[in-house]
C-alpha cells in the first residue's frame, strides 16, 4: 500500500481536473453523503461520525 497527497501531484492537477469531469459526466464516479437539516442538530451529527452512523460525507443544512 501507498498513500500520496494531492501535492505529490501538482504538476499534473489540470490533467487532473479534466479526467475527474469527464468520469462525473459518464457517470463513472458516485458518492454518497449523509443530510442532516438543522442547526439544532450539529452536535449529534458530530458525534455520529465517529460512532459510523454516516454514509460519504456529514452535511448539515442550515436554512
Amino acid at each position: 500500500m501507498c498513500g500520496f497527497i494531492i501535492s505529490d501531484f501538482a504538476n499534473r492537477f489540470e490533467e487532473g481536473i479534466t479526467q475527474l469531469a469527464t468520469w462525473l459526466k459518464e457517470g463513472k464516479l458516485s458518492y454518497s453523503e449523509t443530510i442532516v437539516e438543522g442547526f439544532e442538530h450539529i452536535p449529534q451529527a458530530f458525534l455520529d461520525l465517529f460512532e459510523g452512523k454516516n454514509e460519504g460525507k456529514m452535511i448539515v443544512k442550515i436554512s
